[in-house]
């Protein structure tokens, strides 16, 4: 294989055109507001964190606001039943065009030729298991059904299907015991992202990159499931607030050794300590109250 260079490749303009949700979530995605083509995300979380949910109203927003774009659904955990009753909660679920894997005798053959109708965006849930069913259904073991997965997505994002459709991969993977992404390094490696969901206290739930080649990492975005969508929270700047500034005073053992001398001088009096440190907090209360 020989050295390149990028001016003489022909990749087209529309890889920097990203595909936009209208909310919170494109400036989290990408410095350019949206998902970019050609682009491959893992989304992480442990089991209940949420992820499935999620990624399945992100596509349908997608979907949505970008009606020419064509999004496609890869199931291979739920069948149509299971997602039947999570449509009641995500009605965005009902529009979206979706390939199930369970119970197909050759789920590589059916992967393989729906890819090749051209997708902009593609949900995949989850990498682990349709890895899984490839396996169980080929002469392939476990590394290889993987790496057959990997070299497929990776085939389809650089544009390299009848339609030359730059694909986008959003591609679900279970959480391990210590929290981090289930599989080889080579996962992190070769993606454009790895974006962790997390659970906080009750309902709250938050997007975090711990890589991001397109935007910004180790930012987190907040978002709850409201009347049947993810509704994203925009956190406030916390503002500095502007501090009065403190009227100069002179220490008050000093005022009260002035205060002596100045009525002793002008009026003949001559006052105790402790009669002239009772005149001196009267005049700072005074002032004080003048200065709020």
């Amino acid at each position: 294989m020989k050295p390149v260079r990028l001016k003489d490749l022909h990749i087209p303009q529309q890889v920097l055109q990203p595909m936009k949700t209208n909310s919170p979530l494109d400036q989290f995605m990408s410095t350019r507001g949206g998902f970019l083509p050609s682009t491959v995300y893992i989304v992480v979380g442990g089991a209940g964190s949420g992820k499935t949910s999620w990624a399945i109203d992100t596509l349908s927003k997608l979907q949505s606001q970008n009606p020419t774009k064509k999004c496609l659904y890869i199931s291979g955990e739920q069948d149509e039943i299971d997602n039947y009753e999570l449509s009641t909660f995500i009605p965005g679920l009902l529009e979206l065009d979706t390939i199930y894997l369970a119970g197909v005798k050759n789920p590589q053959k059916l992967i393989e030729e729906t890819l090749d109708q051209g997708w902009d965006m593609i949900l995949m849930d989850s990498l682990d298991v349709v890895s899984g069913r490839i396996q169980t259904t080929t002469d392939l073991n476990s590394r290889q059904s993987l790496k057959w997965v990997m070299d497929l997505m990776f085939k389809h994002k650089r544009g390299n299907n009848p339609t030359n459709t730059y694909t986008t991969f959003l591609v679900i993977q279970q959480a391990t015991k210590s929290g981090t992404f289930k599989g080889d390094s080579s996962i992190e490696f070769d993606t454009s992202g790895m974006l962790y969901i997390r659970r906080g206290h009750g309902t709250e739930r938050h997007l975090e990159f711990s890589k991001n080649r397109r935007g910004e990492s180790n930012v987190k975005l907040f978002y709850k499931l409201e009347n049947g969508q993810m509704v994203y929270k925009v956190e406030e700047e916390e503002k500095t607030p502007v501090m009065e500034p403190k009227p100069n005073l002179l220490p008050t053992v000093i005022l009260v050794s002035i205060v002596k001398k100045m009525i002793k001088k002008h009026l003949n009096q001559t006052l105790s300590t402790n009669e002239s440190f009772i005149l001196v907090k009267e005049l700072e209360d005074r002032c004080k109250n003048l200065v709020k």
